[in-house]
């Protein structure tokens, strides 16, 4: 096979490849031709995909491909960076996110969102998990307490931490740190669950808890979760999308992306041809 010529490298791309699973309850986020610049330099380009609502769906590709930028797009994290722009539409609940009068900060907050590496604040368990509500001007004891032990629990954490609620979060473990964060993205109950990259500075053990989480959490959030790991994207998503060069290749059920894709450039990626 002729690896190089598998691998698009001029922009006369041939249009994505589609076969999604579907889930019974519809598109969550639903992205239409959606391209964006840093200054002129394109990193997105026609990026067009609806993600199921209730599913795991992964974003998978080399690094630099523009997943993790798509991926800050859907809660417009990127809005933060001089010099961006943007072109197409990302909708959530039948409206545009770049629209005219959208309410950033109340978008974020229908949007969790966990980083690559744990970010846990300088305070206690307890006032990590509630910090969200306490944003939103929460006092209410009862609801702080019940918020707390239901995120954590969701979070498969409450019985590791409950009797220490009000000790420093940064003397817990890594992957205990991830899995708070997890609990705080969660606290405000958001329809949606970004994760990127969540297991990167973990370690197999710490790893493995994670995905067993994705798992639990599925159904209850739709999550879309960008990895570097191909293997941990056929274990947890029910659909994956490959990117390169800033493009959507190909979109479909996991299974048949890392089984029987549709395109060579898939092909050549997940048998390490590339990447």
């Amino acid at each position: 096979m002729n690896v190089a010529a598998s691998i698009p490298t001029r922009p006369e791309f041939e249009p994505p490849a589609y076969h999604v699973r579907e889930g019974r309850e519809g598109v969550a986020l639903d992205i239409r031709n959606f391209n964006l610049w840093y200054g002129k330099a394109q990193a997105l380009h026609g990026v067009s995909l609806g993600i199921q609502k209730g599913m795991v769906t992964a974003m998978i590709g080399p690094s630099g491909c523009g997943k993790s930028t798509l991926l800050r797009s859907l809660n417009r994290m990127n809005d933060l960076i001089d010099d961006l722009s943007i072109d197409g539409d990302i909708n959530v609940g039948g409206f545009n996110i770049y629209g005219s009068g959208v309410d950033v900060i109340a978008l974020r907050k229908r949007m969790g969102m966990v980083f690559q590496k744990p970010n846990p604040f300088a305070m206690s368990i307890y006032d990590n998990v509630i910090y969200p509500l306490r944003v939103d001007g929460v006092t209410k004891k009862s609801i702080l307490d019940e918020t707390c032990e239901r995120a954590l629990r969701s979070a498969a954490l409450w019985d590791e931490v409950k009797d220490r609620l009000k000790e420093s979060a940064l003397g817990m473990s890594g992957g205990q740190q991830q899995r708070l964060c997890i609990a705080r993205g969660i606290a405000s109950d958001p329809e949606v669950l970004l994760m990127d990259e969540p297991c990167s500075a973990l370690d197999p053990i710490a790893t493995a808890k994670i995905e067993e989480l994705i798992g639990a959490l599925k159904g209850h959030y739709t999550i879309v979760i960008v990895t570097h790991n191909m293997q941990q994207a056929a274990r947890v998503s029910d659909n994956t999308a490959f990117m390169y060069l800033g493009r959507l290749i190909e979109y479909g059920d996991t299974e048949t992306i890392f089984t029987r894709p549709k395109k060579a450039q898939t092909q050549s990626y997940i048998t390490g041809q590339f990447g």
